[in-house]
């Protein structure tokens, strides 16, 4: 049996200075799903995390999850 993904969901953070930080839920079923949320997302969304849910070889239920850290760069700031 070849692995396949059932499902899965991005978890997306946004910072918001008066409120601080908040979480957001987009599902996925299929691999262009998942390219298209993470492709879509902009300041000030960022993907946090990715968990993918499917079976492996043997048919067992597996889930992987995939976390990211995210920084923001200034272009006009100095580093020098």
């Amino acid at each position: 049996m070849l692995p396949k993904v059932q499902r899965g969901t991005v978890i997306l953070r946004r910072w918001d200075d008066d409120s601080g930080l908040h979480e957001l839920s987009q599902p996925f079923d299929g691999i262009d799903s998942l390219f298209a949320i993470c492709l879509q997302t902009s300041h000030p969304l960022l993907v946090d995390r990715v968990i993918i849910e499917g079976v492996d070889t043997e048919g067992d239920s597996n889930t992987v999850t995939l976390v990211f850290q995210s920084m923001t760069v200034h272009e006009d700031r100095d580093l020098a």
